[in-house]
C-alpha cells in the first residue's frame, strides 16, 4: 500500500481542480450500482476513487489525475463505457499520436483509459474488454515534440552569483544557490529537514520530496522520492556548505528552507524569486529545472564521469542521463577525436 496520508485526511480527489464524481458516496454505500451506462470520464473518476486511491502512492495517484484531466478533450471520454469499441480506442490512440505526443506519452494516456475498462470487464460491468488487440504506432511514425533542455552558461552563471551576492542571506537566493551546486529537484530541496544535513560529512541525505497536486498551490511532504534511485547522498561543495550555514543561522523549524514565519518554503516562492532574479540579471527565465540542468552541464565540463553524474542526479539509469543531456553535451566528436588522435 502507498503512503496516502494526504488523501486519508479527508482531502480527496473531489477537492482537486475540476475533477467530478458520479454519486461516489452512494456507490461506496452500496445504494447505487455501477453499470455500463456511465460515460467513460465519470467511470474513470469513480475507478480512481474506489480502486486506486488506497493502492498507490499519493504522487502516483496525482499523476493519474493529471493524465485523466489531459484526456478530457478527446471524444471517447463522453461515450458510455458499454458502447466503446476496439475502433474507438484505436482512434483515440491515433488522435494522441496526431496531437504530437511521444510514444511513451501515448501509452501513458492510453492506460488511463484502458485500465478502467479492463477492470470494468473483469467485474462484468461491460461484456468484454475493448482494448484487446490494440496497435500502437511505430516510434518513427510518431510526431514527437522536441523537448529542449536549457542551462545557463558560464557568463550567465556569473551574473546569477553576482546577484545572489547582493543579498546572500535571502532564502530564495540560497535555494537557487543550492540547486546549482547540488542538482537537486526543487521538490527534493523543499523537503529537506535539518536531520537530513550532515555537517561533519559535508552531505545531504535526499529521501523525500514535496508533491505538487492538481492545484498549483496545493502540495504535501512525501517521505519517499520520485523513484528508488532518487534516494541518494549528495556531497556538498564549499558554496553549498556556506548555504547550509547561512540557513542554519535563521533556523526556526525542522525545515531547511522556511519562510519568515517558520513554515516550509513554497514552490511558488522559489518560482517568483527565480523570475525576479532573471529580470534583475537580464536573463531569460528558462523554467523550474534550469538549475538542475546547469548543475549537470557543469559536472560534464568538469570531466565528471556520466555514471557518477547519473547517481548525483538520482536517475534510474545512465541511459536516462545520457538521453536527457545529449543535446547539451554534444555528439562526443571532440572526445572521440582526442581518444583516437592523441
Amino acid at each position: 500500500m502507498g503512503n496516502n496520508n494526504y488523501y486519508s485526511s479527508g482531502q480527496g480527489l473531489s477537492n482537486l481542480g475540476n475533477c467530478r464524481f458520479p454519486s461516489i458516496e452512494k456507490i461506496m454505500e452500496g445504494t447505487m450500482k455501477l453499470d455500463g451506462s456511465v460515460i467513460l470520464s465519470d467511470f474513470i473518476d469513480t475507478w480512481l476513487e474506489i480502486f486506486k486511491k488506497n493502492s498507490v502512492k499519493s504522487a502516483t495517484y496525482d499523476r493519474l489525475i493529471v493524465s485523466k484531466k489531459a484526456s478530457e478533450k478527446y471524444k471517447i471520454m463522453r461515450k458510455n463505457i458499454e458502447r466503446i469499441t476496439f475502433f474507438d480506442l484505436q482512434e483515440y490512440i491515433n488522435e494522441l499520436a496526431r496531437s504530437g505526443y511521444g510514444l511513451s506519452t501515448v501509452k501513458k494516456q492510453f492506460r488511463i483509459v484502458s485500465a478502467p475498462l479492463k477492470q470494468a470487464a473483469a467485474l462484468k460491468i461491460i461484456s468484454a474488454d475493448p482494448s484487446v488487440g490494440i496497435s500502437f504506432p511505430k516510434e518513427d511514425n510518431v510526431k514527437k515534440k522536441t523537448k529542449e533542455i536549457a542551462a545557463y552558461d558560464k557568463r550567465e552563471q556569473a551574473l546569477i552569483w553576482n546577484e545572489i551576492a547582493t543579498d546572500p542571506d535571502d532564502t530564495g537566493y540560497l535555494m537557487i544557490a543550492l540547486l546549482i551546486e547540488t542538482g537537486m529537484r526543487i521538490g527534493e530541496a523543499l523537503a529537506l529537514k535539518w536531520d537530513d544535513v550532515d555537517f561533519a560529512r559535508g552531505a545531504v541525505n535526499v529521501h523525500a520530496t514535496i508533491v505538487f497536486l492538481c492545484r498549483p498551490k496545493d502540495s504535501f511532504y512525501q517521505d519517499s522520492p520520485k523513484s528508488s534511485a532518487s534516494r541518494r547522498i549528495i556531497p556538498l561543495t564549499d558554496r553549498a556548505m556556506d548555504v547550509m550555514r547561512r540557513l542554519l543561522k535563521k533556523k526556526q523549524s525542522d525545515w531547511v528552507f522556511e519562510d519568515a514565519d517558520g513554515n516550509r518554503y513554497s514552490y511558488n516562492s522559489v518560482r517568483w524569486k527565480t523570475q525576479r532574479m532573471c529580470k534583475r540579471c537580464g536573463l531569460k527565465f528558462l523554467g523550474d529545472h534550469v538549475f538542475r540542468h546547469t548543475f549537470a552541464t557543469n559536472c560534464y565540463y568538469k570531466g565528471i564521469d556520466i555514471k557518477i553524474l547519473s547517481k548525483l542526479l538520482g536517475h534510474a539509469s545512465v541511459q536516462i542521463t545520457y538521453d536527457t543531456y545529449i543535446s547539451l553535451f554534444g555528439n562526443g566528436f571532440e572526445d572521440m577525436k582526442k581518444a583516437l588522435c592523441e
